[in-house]
């Protein structure tokens, strides 16, 4: 099997369910209790949360655990600009956010909230000068994507954290670093939330976290109990936060390793596709090497991922938060339907290697003499 959609889910490691296990066993209290069971549940929690904290680059008590990056980005966007409806009334976001921030600033907008939405190019960039042009004395939010999770597109997050702040330094700037998030470097400075996702990183789907500012106003967009601090109200997922905790013990020696993993892996694949008839790239040459998005014209995208499976391998045709509709990014983009509809989205990690991407070239070789082209 050759898995090449890891901007989807990524596998767990063995390591991560042992440390899982253990402690769904042998930790079960509830972190609110106060009696052993319930110190020792709270001692596993404390130390994920140094654990997180130190892969961040922040202290531990701005770390707040979540079930998910969207949960995350639903508190960061949500509660960030609520909190200063008083004398904000706009907020800015990119237009290829994931749904989880697109569709939070959606809910905005119905409550009273002016949206801007900055448009990326042909090629998938977002040009940070117009992202700052948008910022203004009204503006109470700007959610900033650092690693676009269909084409890869980056943004240079911390030198537009950097102007917006200068435009009006109580606009709060929010990160979407889900697939940036033990990939990429991102600074801390001038960000007041920043979101990641276990699953993405072979922690277990169901755990998630957010940086939050210390000093910086947030409203709940949960209600409950007094849990991580207040903000987040839910009997915490123990067993989740030891395990992404696992999986940053893992990843993180390892940055720099599996960086130039996929870059060299992401270069033979551009390689390859080139001399394919009716292959485009979609992904910016900057972007992210752990995704590729391609096209391969006259084929629909759901008629390709049937065929590199029976085949082994396994793309997706797009965010998987989004089955079955047209893509966003591309939309937002302005290509052509065709070029849209006959997409595949390539995700690598640490574990794919040249061999596998040597497989997946063979077979896209193959499909001009495999596939009956797509009525149009």
């Amino acid at each position: 099997m050759i898995y090449f959609d890891n901007a989807a889910t990524t596998a767990v490691s063995a390591g991560v369910c042992d440390r899982a296990d253990f402690v769904l066993r042998g930790c079960f209290g509830n972190p609110s209790s106060l009696y052993s069971l319930g110190f020792e549940a709270q001692k596993e929690l404390d130390d994920a949360r140094k654990t997180v904290a130190d892969a961040f680059g922040c202290k531990p008590d701005e770390i707040y655990f979540t079930a998910s990056g969207t949960e995350s980005n639903n508190l960061a966007v949500l509660g960030s600009a609520r909190a200063r409806k008083g004398w904000g009334s706009e907020i800015v976001i990119t237009g290829y956010e994931h749904p989880s921030v697109n569709n939070s600033a959606t809910a905005l907008e119905n409550e009273g909230f002016r949206v801007v939405k900055v448009m990326p190019d042909k090629s998938g960039y977002v040009a940070p000068h117009e992202i700052i042009a948008a910022v203004n004395k009204a503006t109470a939010l700007v959610a900033l994507m650092h690693v676009n999770n269909e084409t890869g597109a980056m943004l240079d997050v911390n030198a537009i954290a950097g102007e917006i702040k200068r435009v009006n330094k109580r606009t709060a700037v929010h990160c979407d670093n889900v697939q940036g998030f033990l990939k990429h470097t991102l600074s801390l400075n001038n960000l007041d939330t920043v979101s990641a996702s276990g699953h993405k990183i072979h922690a277990p789907k169901g755990i998630g976290a957010l940086y939050i500012r210390n000093g910086f106003h947030i409203e709940k967009v949960i209600f409950g109990g007094l849990q991580e601090r207040a903000v987040r109200s839910g009997t915490e997922n123990v067993a989740f936060a030891a395990a992404l905790a696992e999986a940053i013990k893992e990843g993180k020696p390892n940055i720099k390793k599996s960086l130039e993993n996929a870059s060299a892996l992401n270069e033979a694949l551009r390689k390859g596709l080139d001399g394919i008839d009716g292959t485009m790239v979609n992904s910016p040459y900057n972007a992210s090497p752990y995704i590729l998005n391609v096209s391969f014209l006259g084929y629909r995208s759901e008629t390709l991922l049937h065929y590199f499976e029976e085949r082994g391998i396994f793309v997706s045709s797009g965010s998987a938060c989004s089955r079955g509709e047209k893509s966003h990014t591309l939309s937002a983009m302005r290509l052509s339907g065709e070029r849209i509809d006959s997409a595949v989205r390539i995700s690598l990690c640490d574990s794919n290697t040249l061999n596998e991407v040597g497989e997946f070239i063979a077979a896209a070789r193959g499909i001009k003499s495999e596939l009956v082209k797509a009525a149009r």
